[in-house]
């Protein structure tokens, strides 16, 4: 079990209930399940830049580009695209 996680995934099916602690990468948005006694390394990572947990592909690009980031950018874009008449 994660010390803080997230949020958690639950599955019911033929059996019992599975539950899964999961968190949200703070750069792409993507919902990360954490298996039991699973390391921080295998779950993904830490970014030290905006001191949250990350994803393993996001780990292994090894820059900082939060989603709100991301999303502002699009934004501009999009603002740019319309004032030109794209």
């Amino acid at each position: 079990m994660m010390r803080n996680p997230g949020g958690c995934a639950l599955w019911e099916g033929g059996g019992a209930p599975i539950e899964r602690d999961t968190f949200t990468c703070s750069h792409c948005n993507s919902i990360v399940i954490v298996t039991p006694k699973q390391s921080p390394a295998e779950a993904g990572g830490f970014c030290r830049m905006c001191m949250k947990p990350i994803c393993g592909p996001c780990a292994d690009e090894g820059c900082c580009v939060p989603f709100e980031k991301r999303l502002e950018e699009d934004e501009r874009r999009y603002r740019l695209r319309q004032a030109v008449g794209v």
